[in-house]
């Protein structure tokens, strides 16, 4: 018809941002696909897609290492921004009329409570639906402050007036070839990727005993750290009393002149969580962490003398 114009709008597919936002989380497409419950060859066709909005690549490769480029940096940017204010409004529009959501967050490290948590937070609040997320501490706790997740138990040291300190928790060392460990020799670790707050915690142990080390492997995902170690490429220090579960071999006493120590676990709160939830499931978090070792958090913590 004359004189009408159509309208063309170019529009992202949140559901391709979010798989970007994954990858990112979780530190590759593998992990992101498992996360998605997508195959990797989806998850390849999301960034395909998303570079051909921006005409040209979303990563590069450096130094044998996955990275943003610029605009994929810009892209995560908004990225996470458009999928804050699409979570925020479906969780708010599709709320059952007479309950609430609550999304808890769970560190990698303590996956293992999850069962327990779900379970009493159902018993506590059984009016409420539930959502969970497993992942690093620190992406937990931006989610948390950004209203992503509800309440969030995670490692590190309480700050702020929504968060509370739960304890410390115990670690010690794992190792498979403890003939590396010699005295004398740099010690080979393996740590986690930055950020994180037990390997701040762990090279701050090591540091303050005048130990020698290096880094054999590092990486972003718990199962790709605890395979390093079996593999026999050094020492990591994780959650005491984990190794017949996850198969690792406890480096035996006296082996090393230094205990890994202890590190905080903390219990977080989205700002407007109301105050009865957030009661109950800091109860509920310290029901279940009885099942790990926990310990009086030290005046200051750091690795102590054997």
């Amino acid at each position: 018809m004359s004189g009408e114009r159509t309208i063309t709008s170019r529009n992202f597919d949140v559901n391709q941002l979010r798989t970007l936002n994954t990858i990112m989380e979780t530190g590759s497409f593998r992990r992101a696909a498992d996360a998605l419950a997508l195959t990797q060859p989806a998850v390849s066709y999301h960034i395909r897609r998303l570079e051909a909005v921006l005409h040209g690549p979303v990563f590069v490769r450096t130094r044998g290492r996955l990275e943003l480029s610029d605009a994929g940096e810009e892209l995560l940017f908004y990225a996470r921004k458009i999928l804050t204010v699409n979570d925020e409004a479906m969780a708010r529009l599709t709320a059952p009329k007479n309950g609430l959501r609550l999304t808890i967050g769970v560190s990698e490290q303590l996956e293992d409570l999850l069962e327990d948590l779900l379970v009493g937070l159902t018993r506590a609040l059984p009016r409420v639906t539930l959502t969970a997320r497993i992942g690093a501490s620190e992406h937990l706790t931006t989610r948390t402050a950004e209203q992503e997740a509800g309440v969030a138990v995670v490692i590190g040291r309480a700050r702020g007036e929504r968060s509370r300190s739960l304890g410390c928790l115990q670690l010690a060392w794992y190792a498979q070839d403890t003939a590396s460990l010699a005295t004398g020799r740099s010690i080979p670790m393996v740590l986690p990727a930055e950020p994180c707050n037990t390997r701040t915690h762990i090279i701050s142990a090591l540091d303050a005993q005048g130990v020698r080390w290096h880094v054999a492997y590092e990486g972003p995902d718990l199962a790709g750290l605890r395979a390093a170690t079996r593999a026999g490429l050094g020492v990591i220090g994780l959650l005491a009393d984990c190794g017949e579960k996850w198969n690792l071999t406890p480096v035996p006493g006296g082996t090393l002149p230094f205990h890994p120590g202890f590190v905080p676990v903390s219990f977080v709160h989205a700002p407007g969580t109301p105050a009865d939830v957030v009661e109950a499931a800091f109860s509920v978090a310290q029901a279940a962490l009885r099942q790990v070792p926990l310990a009086e958090e030290p005046g200051r913590i750091t690795g102590s003398a054997a």
